[in-house]
């Protein structure tokens, strides 16, 4: 421990001398053409624009981003993003079988899709990234707002479009190796002109509570362990022809957890480990004006339980299914006039579910669409795009046939050629999901008794960038209808879940993003997100708090010739009440005998990064976590973040 106090000691010593001793210095045009401040974006409105010249709040994350943050998945890249929380089961935020990690845009659950290269990629209403390796990424687009006009349901609060890499001019391939308390793991890339294939390995040791879980061992307390597992992942990209590019993803891993009691360390309950594979394939046909799709993702799990008695038994039946996605969108772009562009798109998709061992359950849906954007500049300062779209759900073995109409209109007024001004208003839906029947089945409730969930997105915003800032500023309010959440059938006997309609959603908020090249050795970005994202219980007729009020980051990056350090931190305070209900010394239990409700207490993560390159073909990184060695919860379910942790890379390329 002193050890670990003494390193963290001198690494902060270290920092706040750098910022004493930095001056002012001449940003060197040469050393600036790495930072993109105004960047390319093909996800907001499918077709190019810059950022600036987009009418909506987008965050992009490059590869070198996430390589300075030393984040080591998707979850941990997107937990940064100011108005994003994530819903996990895991430090890592990797899924623990049925119990699927997702990301969360401005507070609403259930209500962001996940795209791989343009195709969804969301399972059971779910948004996780889960399995897909870091190293495959080459950028990460995140829109906020609704976006159900150019990418159908799931979009309410807004799309992550996580795009992978395509090779590289040169031929190379690169080794590396990471050590750590937690984490080891192992990765070979090779890449020429025209493919790039990965394949990896990692190993994730034991994750036990800290002191929050040994501090109240007079309470007899359980708590989570997260056994230790092991994640495989592959990846290629192949460029069959000038337009014609293949992607394959693969991942697979054996998460698990079970109960300790605190008094006495031992298993309490039963324990469950998951086999989660994934395949995530697609073609992408791509041309001046034309652009298509197809893509098939598959999820299987299988769960074992491992009882106290020793005995080792299948688990659940919703925690032994196969679930798949076959995807197909075309769309072309129509140069009307000289300030006038239409896309027009179809889109088709396919949807199965199917639980390995119980056949009532199993159930496939069918969804057709078509979308047209129209963009018209009206002069060489306004502009604005009306989208619409018609979604068409025909009626399966449980569902009956859905439809929904969904309109769209963005403007953008370029006030100079450094400072625009934008408006969005758009209405999004999204269905049950494909799973929601089967506790229906089982009691025989009607399962069309599920509404759709429809709503709003209302947001105007700011965007200033000039060669060496960027600030960005939106204002938004959503508000939606018959929410989804998953609730216990206690009523009618059993500890199954059942999908409801709870009641409306409602969120006003606030973000400002700002980054800014000091020099050519110093950047710097911070984002704010103030919000009241709010969730109207209709069985105990009262407004709930969903997630964080306030979410805070904050980067620093210092480069200085083949040394870089990155000094990074989050913050959420005002957070919402835990999903679990006990006495836990501050309050005492309520009227009916239950354990007094609480909230969770504000987040604080600070993390530093450091490599060195000897040549352009090494690299050493240094990464450490949670400096701070705090003992927070992730999210709701009161999943603890790793204590202070640390990992060190070895990257060689031939």
């Amino acid at each position: 421990m002193k050890k670990q106090t003494l390193t963290k000691s001198m690494l902060m010593t270290a920092l706040i001398c750098g910022f004493v001793q930095w001056g002012g210095t001449a940003v060197h045009a040469e050393e600036l053409q790495e930072f993109t401040l105004d960047p390319m974006i093909v996800t907001a409105q499918r077709m190019e624009t810059r950022d600036l010249d987009t009418p909506a709040m987008v965050d992009v994350i490059t590869a070198a981003d996430i390589e300075k943050t030393g984040a080591t998945t998707v979850m941990e890249v997107l937990r940064s993003v100011p108005g994003i929380a994530d819903y996990s089961y895991s430090a890592s935020g990797d899924n623990q079988g049925s119990s699927s990690s997702r990301v969360m845009v401005r507070g609403f659950d259930k209500g962001t899709l996940v795209l791989l290269n343009g195709a969804p990629i969301n399972i059971f209403n779910y948004g996780s990234p889960s399995g897909i390796p870091v190293e495959a990424i080459e950028r990460i687009e995140v829109v906020k707002g609704a976006n159900s006009v150019l990418y159908g349901a799931e979009a309410l609060g807004g799309v992550v479009n996580i795009i992978t890499k395509k090779g590289s001019d040169k031929a190379k391939t690169s080794v590396s190796g990471t050590t750590g308390n937690y984490l080891k793991k192992w990765n070979i890339t090779t890449e020429g002109e025209s493919y790039i294939a990965s394949i990896g390995k990692d190993y994730v040791d034991e994750i036990t509570p800290g002191n929050k879980a040994n501090n109240n061992k007079e309470k007899g307390w359980n708590y989570k362990k997260n056994i230790k597992y092991q994640r495989e992942n592959a990846f290629a990209s192949l460029k069959l022809t000038r337009n014609l590019q293949f992607n394959w993803l693969y991942s697979e891993m054996n998460p698990g957890s079970y109960n300790i009691n605190v008094s006495d360390g031992k298993q309490n309950g039963d324990g469950y480990e998951y086999e989660d594979t994934k395949h995530a394939l697609s073609m992408i046909y791509e041309n001046e004006d034309t652009k298509s799709v197809l893509a098939y993702n598959q999820t299987k799990m299988l769960g074992t339980k491992f009882k106290n008695n020793g005995t080792v038994e299948r688990a659940g039946h919703t925690s032994n299914y196969k679930a798949s996605n076959l995807y197909f969108d075309s769309q072309k772009e129509w140069n009307i006039d000289e300030g006038s562009t239409l896309i027009t798109g179809v889109t088709f998709k396919h949807e199965d579910y199917n639980e390995e061992y119980r056949n009532a359950a199993d159930n496939s849906r069918d969804s057709y669409a078509i979308y047209a954007s129209y963009n018209k500049a009206f002069d060489d300062k306004f502009s604005a795009t009306l989208g619409v779209r018609g979604q068409y759900y025909a009626s399966s073995d449980f569902d009956g046939s859905y439809e929904e109409f969904m309109p769209q209109l963005q403007t953008l007024y370029k006030i100079s050629d450094s400072l625009s001004w934008y408006t969005n208003v758009g209405k999004a839906f999204e269905l049950p999901s494909v799973n929601a029947h089967a506790a229906y089945i089982s009691y025989n409730l009607p399962a069309t008794s599920v509404k759709p969930q429809t709503g709003w997105n209302y947001e105007t915003g700011v965007k200033k960038v000039t060669d060496t800032t960027s600030t960005k500023l939106a204002v938004y309010h959503m508000d939606f209808k018959d929410k989804f959440a998953w609730k216990k059938l206690t009523e009618l006997g059993t500890n199954d879940y059942i999908q409801v309609n709870t009641g409306k959603f409602k969120n006003t908020g606030v973000e400002l993003e700002y980054t800014k090249i000091l020099s050519d050795k110093w950047t710097t970005d911070f984002g704010i997100a103030y919000q009241n994202p709010e969730s109207y219980d209709e069985t105990s007729n009262e407004w709930i708090q969903d997630t964080a009020k306030l979410h805070l980051s904050a980067n620093v990056n210092y480069k200085l010739q083949k040394f870089s350090a990155n000094l990074n931190c989050l913050y959420l305070g005002d957070r919402e009440d835990a999903y679990y209900r006990y006495a836990d010394g501050r309050e005492a239990t309520n009227s009916s005998g239950l354990p007094a409700d609480h909230s969770l207490k504000d987040r604080i993560k600070l993390n530093a990064s450091f490599a060195y390159n000897p040549n352009e073909n090494q690299e050493i990184r240094f990464n450490m976590y949670n400096l701070l060695d705090r003992d927070d919860f992730i999210s709701e379910t009161e999943t603890y973040d790793l204590p202070f942790n640390w990992t060190l890379t070895y990257t060689h390329t031939f």
